[in-house]
């Protein structure tokens, strides 16, 4: 096991190659981000990296579906198999069961099969445990916008629409171009383009082979200019998803994000 406070890596297999590996490919993604982010994180995450695919996560998020940043705010797992749930809690000598972790990325097995598959994937995820971690009230509004009712919309057609998923989308192909070179990542881009999963994962494939990483993107801006256009229907979503438990969303002032 590899660990970057706050983030730990933990690669579920029984080869232990593929295990070292896999660990090694994730640990330099990590230390981009040890470079780009703030040295204390107010949040702990665990990158779960399977040998094998959850078919009930893509039951609910798609067949394209190749990861997963997921905020369980140090509580249980709920519907996530028992095999995850001792690499996640912590059981004291008396019994007590604690959760020490704020977020999961997990990643499918065979998204893990390719070392730039593998890295484009995992750098996507923990830019979102970034935002998530460095930036709870950006992270609520983009909660507020992606359910958004009446989607898609004209400027929201898909994931990459949304500031959050394209900032995530560019620092993905950032890291994976310094790691691999521009290139290979390409390469690696156009044969998920050909290979078509679903149409939306085409577009979505060719949008990532579009973005120019030398180019800077402002998510914040981004999401500014999406609550000047949807603030009422953002004010009477807030309302709605407020909740005791989620003190993120019933805390967001729309007015702050219209200036």
């Amino acid at each position: 096991m590899a660990e970057m406070d706050p983030i730990t890596i933990y690669a579920r297999s029984g080869d232990g190659a593929s295990n070292s590996h896999r660990e090694a490919v994730a640990r330099r993604v990590l230390k981009h981000f040890e470079a780009a982010s703030p040295a204390t994180l107010d949040a702990r995450a665990i990158c779960y990296l399977d040998y094998e695919d959850a078919t009930w996560l893509r039951c609910e998020f798609g067949r394209a579906n190749r990861g997963i940043h997921w905020p369980i705010r140090g509580k249980g797992l709920i519907c996530w198999p028992q095999y995850m749930w001792d690499k996640v809690s912590d059981i004291s000598i008396t019994g007590e069961v604690s959760w020490p972790y704020d977020c999961i990325i997990y990643l499918h097995g065979s998204t893990c099969e390719t070392d730039i598959g593998l890295t484009l994937t995992l750098a996507h995820e923990l830019q979102h445990f970034v935002q998530y971690a460095i930036s709870r009230p950006l992270w609520a509004v983009h909660t507020l916008l992606s359910n958004l009712p009446g989607l898609p919309k004209d400027n929201l057609q898909g994931w990459k629409d949304f500031p959050l998923e394209k900032e995530a989308r560019v620092v993905a192909k950032r890291i994976a171009e310094k790691l691999f070179g521009a290139d290979p990542v390409s390469d690696y881009i156009k044969g998920m383009i050909d290979a078509h999963l679903t149409d939306g994962d085409a577009i979505d494939w060719a949008f990532i082979q579009g973005i120019n990483c030398s180019l800077s993107y402002d998510a914040t801006e981004e999401t500014k200019h999406l609550v000047r256009l949807y603030k009422r229907e953002l004010s009477e979503l807030q309302k709605t998803l407020s909740s005791p438990r989620d003190a993120d969303i019933s805390g967001v002032n729309l007015d702050d994000w219209e200036n």
